[in-house]
């Protein structure tokens, strides 16, 4: 539910709502600190330095209008600016309480969030408003690692293995594959599941990928990922699977038919596991330095879009595509990048927005109680020079 005016604020996300006057303060959302080393899917990880997982969420949400940052040159971050927040509109608002969530997805009207630190997932009706299964998956604490949907089903992978294939309907483990090591990441494209493991050894260990066809429920092929490092993600795409890895300076595109390297595209990891989403005409990548802009046929890098990503924040940013071509970050400030500009335009500002999913043109965001719809109202300004499709 939005205001008349259909912005968003603070008190859709918790506690009752504010007099006038009072638009833009603070709302706080606190639950028990937790301490864990360990990030599902190992996304946005430093590898350097242990980090306290605090799960706690506050929304300070100014609302108005603004251009941002100028378009950068290529290879390097435009100039620093704080534009105004795009006027923003809350769909509903679904109370989720969980322990640590993590990842989302979405499949018809149901969005399945994992809460790792119970070994759990849970689906929520969106419709509905309302939490309507708990499913128990993983023999040990904070699992699952990663989740994903395609041909139909769930995935979603542990710790300590195994993958497993959930009927959305019934609940039912209908499939548990075997994890080489331990497991890392899965997703779904291409008509194919595609999992990154990390088998341990005396010299720090080796990510291998495999590809599951889902029509079969076998594992098809799986081979090593050269020059691969810790908390690797796997991101499919047109021209083959992304893999970003924390701590590694480029990211590799890899055959889906012989799993072996075709490209690398160097980037400034900053010690984090890079975001990716590739489209047919450009590949994003989401670092600390920036979202990068790169051209898949050459592997170089076009322009360079400034964030509000900084690594001290609490929340693990993501980088989504939704089904207008908008690519929204999370993290410190939800923003969304317009197709046809090179701006980042903030939302909403926050401490920790733990996942995110698209649904449609808008997004879901999990503020670590509740689950936020959100759509934004784009600028005039915005927009005008339309990309190519597919980018």
């Amino acid at each position: 539910m939005a205001d008349t005016d259909g912005t968003w604020t603070p008190w859709l996300v918790s506690g009752p709502r504010p007099q006038p006057e009072q638009v833009g303060d603070m709302d706080e959302i606190s639950q028990d600190p937790k301490l864990n080393v360990r990030f599902p899917r190992g996304r946005w990880l430093d590898v350097a330095v242990p980090v306290a997982l605090i799960a706690a969420a506050a929304i300070a949400v100014m609302t108005g209008r603004g251009s941002g940052p100028a378009a950068s040159p290529a290879g390097g971050p435009g100039p620093a600016a704080t534009p105004a927040l795009l006027p923003s509109t809350v769909r509903t608002q679904i109370p989720v309480p969980f322990g640590q969530p993590g990842e989302m997805t979405i499949l018809g009207s149901t969005a399945w969030i994992s809460d790792w630190s119970a070994s759990q997932i849970v689906a929520v009706d969106l419709a509905a408003r309302r939490v309507t299964r708990t499913l128990h998956v993983g023999d040990w604490q904070d699992e699952p690692v990663s989740m994903t949907s395609g041909a139909g089903s769930l995935w979603v992978l542990d710790f300590a293995g195994p993958l497993l294939r959930i009927d959305p309907a019934s609940g039912a483990i209908t499939k548990r594959f075997p994890v080489r090591g331990v497991g890392a990441d899965v997703a779904y494209g291409d008509g194919f599941i595609w999992m990154i493991t990390d088998e341990p050894d005396a010299h720090g260990g080796h990510e291998y990928l495999d590809k599951i066809d889902p029509s079969r429920d076998v594992i098809v092929k799986a081979a090593p990922v050269p020059g691969a490092g810790p908390a690797c993600a796997a991101s499919p795409g047109p021209q083959g699977i992304w893999i970003g890895c924390a701590g590694v300076d480029h990211i590799t595109l890899i055959n889906q038919d012989s799993l072996k390297p075709a490209q690398s595209l160097p980037v400034d990891s900053g010690g984090y596991t890079p975001q990716i989403v590739p489209g047919r005409n450009a590949v994003w990548v989401l670092t600390p330095s920036g979202l990068a802009k790169a051209d898949p046929a050459t592997a170089r890098i076009t322009s360079v879009i400034r964030t509000g990503f900084a690594p001290s924040a609490l929340s693990a940013p993501t980088l989504i595509m939704d089904s207008a071509g908008r690519l929204w970050i999370t993290g410190s400030v939800l923003s969304v990048v317009v197709p046809g500009t090179l701006t980042a335009y903030p939302v909403v500002r926050t401490t920790d927005l733990i996942s995110a999913a698209a649904d449609g043109p808008g997004i879901w965001v999990d503020t670590g109680s509740a689950l936020v719809g959100v759509q934004v109202e784009i600028p005039t300004t915005a927009g005008n020079e339309r990309p190519p499709r597919g980018e």
